[in-house]
């Protein structure tokens, strides 16, 4: 939930995330870069804890100590955030919604994720591509993939957190009302 708040918000952040056991992981929101000493495929499935922590940074500052922006590709600044979305998004909230999506409401990809990036199984892809077809609700993408409810929830919220849907509202839904910032957020400004 701390992910989606801060990709909302103006002002650009890095996040602190700390599964317990693990350092702590740098994700540039502005930049969709991550830094991380630990290995993803050491990414953990179901922390007992994760801190979290927020620091907002001005457009022209590096956002990790050292990084210059000028003389260095970006990729010298971290690698990219996708692979890290796609795993939290897969791996929260259990199988069931992610906290800002709700019931009812129809999705459909708009933007291919790299698949080369992702560490995703045969069944995720195939969950990806219905996702494309048109829009539908949960259960009818997972109806096309040919998967559990719960399967093709998790990869919607994966998606969603890496702002690749499209969204219709249900018809009776109620308006939108974003997530609460993280503690520690700083609003923009």
């Amino acid at each position: 939930m701390a992910i989606h708040a801060v990709r909302r918000m103006p002002t650009p952040m890095v996040v602190s995330l700390q599964p317990e056991g693990f350092e702590p992981m740098l994700i540039d929101m502005r930049g969709y870069v991550f830094q991380w000493s630990t290995p993803l495929e050491q990414f953990p499935d179901d922390p007992a804890t994760v801190l979290i922590g927020t620091r907002a940074i001005r457009d022209a500052e590096p956002a990790f100590a050292g990084d210059d922006f000028v003389d260095h590709p970006p990729a010298f600044a971290g690698a990219s955030l996708e692979p890290v979305l796609w795993l939290i998004g897969t791996r929260a909230f259990s199988g069931e919604r992610a906290s800002w999506l709700r019931s009812g409401d129809r999705y459909r990809l708009y933007r291919w994720p790299d698949f080369g990036l992702l560490p995703m199984t045969d069944e995720q892809q195939r969950i990806v591509k219905a996702s494309a077809a048109g829009f539908a609700v949960v259960e009818k993408i997972a109806q096309r993939a040919k998967v559990e409810v719960e399967a093709a929830q998790r990869v919607i919220n994966a998606l969603s957190l890496m702002g690749l849907l499209r969204r219709h509202a249900a018809a009776n839904a109620a308006p939108d009302t974003p997530p609460p910032p993280p503690p520690g957020a700083v609003p923009g400004r």
